[in-house]
């Protein structure tokens, strides 16, 4: 009980994102199924776990689309109060930040943002193009009780399969740093920080071998 009253006290940080109390107390129960459904079957284990019945389930489907939920104003908040809850890793003067992107294959064939995507492994057990949805996320690397290193997830977006203007000619590595530099404008500004100036390392991996570091940020 005492770990779920300081998980609630946490969440409780990410009111403001929510317009209405409605709102915020489904986000809750979404939040609360995610931390102990046993399986992965989306929406379907949320209402399982927390033993709803089927009205539930569109009421979920709602909130991931309800605008009373504002996406931007709840990543900035998650993203200022991870460096609260967690006690960063840090090079020297720099915190670490783990940037990486995932092609999770999707069967639907009306789903918005999947595309055909080429998968880059060396495995010949997976065929070379599927259908999915491509994510770049990046994570906070943070400290634990014992000494073990561990990534908290920051940020994900979908970064292929989404076409705002056909003007548009950034790379994924482009939508990357921009995604990166949101982050890190937000710890810079950051009323908590205004006595440190805040140094971010960001690794970014580029498959299983390779790694390329971009320049810290200041």
């Amino acid at each position: 009980m005492t770990l779920w009253m300081l998980w609630m006290e946490a969440v409780r940080a990410l009111r403001p994102a929510c317009s209405r109390t409605r709102t915020f107390l489904w986000m809750v129960l979404a939040l609360i199924s995610l931390c102990c459904r046993a399986d992965l079957a989306g929406v379907t284990s949320y209402v399982r776990v927390l033993g709803f019945d089927d009205r539930a389930y569109y009421r979920f489907l709602h909130l991931f689309y309800s605008k009373g939920l504002d996406l931007d104003k709840l990543t900035a908040l998650w993203v200022r109060l991870c460096p609260t809850l967690f006690k960063p890793f840090r090079v020297g003067p720099y915190l670490v930040c783990i940037a990486d992107g995932i092609k999770a294959p999707k069967e639907g064939k009306k789903m918005p943002a999947v595309k055909r995507l080429h998968q880059q492994s060396a495995s010949n057990s997976k065929p070379e193009y599927i259908m999915g949805h491509s994510f770049q996320a990046i994570s906070l690397l943070v400290q634990g009780a014992g000494g073990d290193v561990a990534a908290v997830p920051l940020v994900s977006r979908i970064h292929e399969g989404l076409v705002f203007s056909n003007r548009d000619t950034r790379t994924l590595l482009d939508k990357l740093s921009a995604l990166f530099c949101s982050i890190a404008k937000l710890w810079q500004y950051e009323g908590t920080w205004s006595s440190c100036p805040m140094s971010v390392a960001v690794i970014s991996a580029v498959s299983s071998a390779m790694f390329k570091q971009i320049s810290p940020m200041r």
